[in-house]
């Protein structure tokens, strides 16, 4: 009796402490796209962040918004928001990482996955890192925890709830590590296809 009540508390603990010594999330929603070739440039397959975000479990964010419309406008931010978003994704983490979303086609454009992929990046307080991919199957729990905390980090900054980000520096170096790693996973899964040709367009007189 006493070594169940051992294991009871140990397992009580072990699964809510697991979330406590995370220190921060990291959370990017992007899409593969291409930079077409001229006739002096040979064309780029690239990563397009549509939001890129640092948070921690009290829901403080730094966070960076890209939209097209139709210019590029790209903003960096800090938000709060409720810490409850976060904690139900996070409860998730072990479901995502059963069901591992693998890169599994091109389009011919040069666009990768209709819909937009996401990428968790858990940092514990003793330094250790996991990530988590994943994008829209079907409706599910996990789909509604993400669609939540990505349109609320959207909703702050659309509505101007947000300070402008002072460190833009340290910010930008940690979403330039997401996307390089991002963009090794991704090709090593799947590689990428050829870059289409130059077409030069000639006029006849």
């Amino acid at each position: 009796m006493n070594k169940l009540l051992i294991v009871l508390i140990f397992l009580t603990f072990g699964c809510s402490s697991n979330q406590q010594d995370i220190r921060s999330v990291e959370l990017i929603c992007y899409n593969w796209d291409l930079k077409y070739p001229t006739e002096s440039f040979k064309g780029e397959f690239y990563i397009q962040p549509k939001l890129y975000s640092i948070l921690n479990l009290e829901g403080d964010n730094q966070s960076y918004v890209c939209e097209f419309s139709p210019n590029k406008n790209e903003v960096y931010f800090h938000s709060k928001i409720d810490s409850k978003l976060l904690n139900d994704l996070l409860k998730f983490l072990p479901e995502i990482d059963e069901n591992k979303a693998l890169v599994h086609s091109y389009k011919q454009d040069g666009c990768m996955e209709s819909s937009p992929m996401f990428r968790l990046k858990v940092v514990y307080f003793n330094n250790e890192e996991k990530y988590y991919q994943y994008y829209f199957k079907k409706s599910n729990n996990i789909d509604s925890a993400i669609k939540k905390l990505y349109v609320t980090l959207k909703v702050n900054q659309v509505e101007g709830k947000y300070e402008k980000m002072r460190d833009t520096l340290s910010f930008a170096k940690k979403k330039k590590a997401i996307i390089a790693f991002s963009m090794h996973t991704d090709t090593l899964l799947m590689p990428l296809p050829p870059l289409p040709k130059y077409n030069k367009v000639q006029f006849k007189k």
